[in-house]
């Protein structure tokens, strides 16, 4: 997954600084050795972030390379950016740091951090209680106005009476 995207830039450094350069006609590699340049201290290492743009589901995940990874349910259906990295996936909304997950191999496969659906339920309560209370008396239907008669009308009709 993220690692393949890492080991294929890799080789491709490899290849393309192991030929000889269109402008300068040297190889890379051995023009750097020629160089002699020295290190500038305890610079840390060049990071690859592998950026990519999904939006966060109505039930609070993303999917990434075919797995769902869960992101805290405040931000569902906004647009998250994804920072993948050495084996690690950071969702980012507006800038800000809001979870990350270890990338999940295969495929099919779920992250699913509890923390993330804590509170959920109690604001689900809460949106309920206040529609209760906004909510209108039902509407009372009642059947039409039937009229009454004896039942003498009905014998009349049954013995023929009726002329």
């Amino acid at each position: 997954a993220a690692s393949d995207v890492y080991k294929r830039q890799n080789r491709w450094l490899e290849r393309v600084n192991s030929t000889v350069h269109g402008t300068t006609y040297q190889i890379p590699l051995e023009r750097f050795k020629e160089e002699n340049l020295s290190p500038l201290g305890q610079v840390p290492p060049y990071k690859v972030v592998h950026k990519e743009t999904r939006k966060i589901s109505r039930d609070c995940y993303i999917s990434f390379l075919g797995n769902k990874y869960s992101v805290p349910y405040r931000f569902a259906g906004r647009t998250a950016e994804l920072h993948i990295l050495e084996g690690k996936l950071e969702i980012y909304v507006d800038h800000e740091k809001v979870c990350e997950h270890e990338i999940l191999p295969g495929n099919c496969r779920v992250s699913k951090k509890k923390e993330h659906f804590q509170g959920l339920l109690s604001e689900i309560l809460k949106e309920n209680s206040k529609c209760k209370k906004n909510s209108q008396i039902p509407l009372k239907f009642s059947g039409p106005e039937v009229e009454k008669r004896s039942l003498d009308v009905y014998e009349t009709f049954s013995q023929g009476g009726f002329e």
